[in-house]
């Protein structure tokens, strides 16, 4: 089992929705409640299962740039790390109603994950324990799983939505093979092909570059030179793992199952469809009090109103405090099955001799000045008057911004006063592996 995190994921994207830089969570007398988040699912596929554990008290200036892209993201910053408070040194473990004990280890701050393999039981009832470090206890309800349901076509359409834009529905039907099936969560992971549009076979090679000269040299110092690349970066792959919540529900009556249950949408100008699509879908048969849970936070999630909320019993879990304490602890321990299947389809399948998608980032031919005043030269230029060129060549190299795309002896591109030999194109548009990986997945297959 990977973890859901949906429930730190609404609560991110709350933080999104406006210019937030300190946010306090209050109950009604004023004080903070030092909230456990508990984020656990047991199903009945043969693993290491994993339980994520975390505090919700205060998220302190989080600095989220209204440019953020998700392609290329700061490789100093990790969002998660700075939006979670991750719970550490807990005990955790869970029991079955025939007396066995299934205990987990911490493998990462706040993720502790099962020490041997073993899958949830049909008509076996389990539960959740967790001794925090500061001597708190909790204990879930017993859960057992509900029913087993099987994916039974999964397949894509052209359509529009009802906000009237154009894309691909990714559609599941199912059907019910035992138990109380009407309640199933989605999640999926999607895999999709990426060629950077504007990619060369030769690239830059930087060395010995000394932005500050020595003994006073008016010019930055290196050797640069053009070569033929040494890896693919052409051609990338990259996963992004869904976190929205997504589920359905069925009547009583409604013996069958579900049927063109939609899981995702994707605009047709969305890029990640240029090429060639792949997406995994799980769907988990879960039981009511689960469903409700998520619905719940859902909810919460698209009005806005979680955070005026928070306060004890805003949201119904099957985890308590030990001691009978309430609004101490957030979250669901759930135990369900599993069924999956794979898509895979070209955005030529759908919308043949249209134009692809937009690649994310602006990619054009660019060009500036090969090199730069050292940083450290004194005294400086005449008049001190600031450069109108963009930066240097080699600064952009060593920062890696650009790679090379042409050559530019001719001065065709840029300005005249502003370029020199070489034209370039920034990262993403020559070099796949800035926004993927090159390894293609073992379950990747063409046409």
């Amino acid at each position: 089992m990977k973890p859901v995190n949906n429930i730190w994921f609404v609560l991110f994207l709350l933080l999104l929705q406006g210019c937030i830089e300190e946010v306090d969570f209050v109950v009604g007398d004023g004080t903070l409640p030092y909230i456990l988040v508990v984020e656990a699912t047991l199903s009945d596929e043969m693993q290491r299962h994993e339980v994520v554990l975390s505090r919700l008290d205060s998220i302190n200036d989080l600095e989220i740039d209204s440019i953020y892209n998700p392609f290329t993201p700061n490789p100093n910053r990790d969002i998660n790390r700075d939006l979670i408070n991750y719970e550490m040194g807990a005990k955790v473990f869970v029991s079955d109603e025939s007396g066995n004990e299934y205990n987990f280890t911490e493998y990462l701050p706040g993720r502790y994950r099962s020490d041997d393999e073993f899958a949830a039981e049909l008509d076996t009832n389990y539960k959740l324990g967790i001794s925090t470090a500061d001597n708190r206890s909790y204990e879930s309800k017993s859960m057992s799983i509900q029913g087993v349901s099987e994916i039974q076509n999964l397949y894509a359409e052209r359509m529009v939505s009802d906000t009237g834009i154009e894309g691909v529905g990714i559609f599941v039907d199912n059907k019910n093979v035992l138990g109380d099936t009407r309640n199933v969560r989605f999640r999926y992971e999607e895999t999709y092909k990426i060629i950077a549009p504007l990619w060369s076979p030769r690239d830059f090679s930087l060395t010995n570059y000394q932005p500050c000269a020595p003994n006073n040299g008016i010019l930055a110092i290196y050797d640069l030179e053009v070569l033929p690349r040494q890896q693919e970066e052409r051609v990338c792959y990259r996963t992004d793992i869904s976190n929205d919540i997504i589920q359905g529900n069925s009547n009583i009556e409604e013996t069958n199952g579900l049927n063109k249950q939609m899981v995702r949408f994707i605009d047709n100008d969305n890029f990640i469809i240029s090429h060639r699509y792949s997406i995994m879908v799980e769907q988990q048969v879960v039981g009511p009090e689960s469903y409700s849970f998520y619905e719940q936070l859902k909810r919460f999630s698209e009005t806005g109103s979680l955070f005026s909320q928070i306060q004890p019993g805003f949201l119904e879990g099957n985890i308590l405090e030990s001691n009978g304490a309430t609004g101490s602890v957030i979250g669901f321990f759930e135990i369900i099955s599993v069924s999956k299947k794979r898509l895979f389809f070209n955005y030529t399948d759908l919308f043949p001799n249209e134009p692809l998608p937009p690649f994310p980032f602006r990619c054009e031919p660019l060009s500036a000045k090969e090199t730069h005043i050292s940083y450290c030269y004194v005294p400086p230029p005449p008049g001190n008057i600031a450069d109108p060129c963009p930066i240097s060549v080699v600064e952009q190299i060593d920062q890696d911004l650009i790679v090379y795309y042409d050559d530019n002896s001719k001065r065709l591109i840029g300005d005249p006063f502003c370029n020199s030999d070489f034209a370039f194109v920034v990262s993403p548009c020559g070099d796949c592996t800035v926004i993927g990986t090159n390894v293609k997945p073992e379950f990747w297959i063409e046409e």
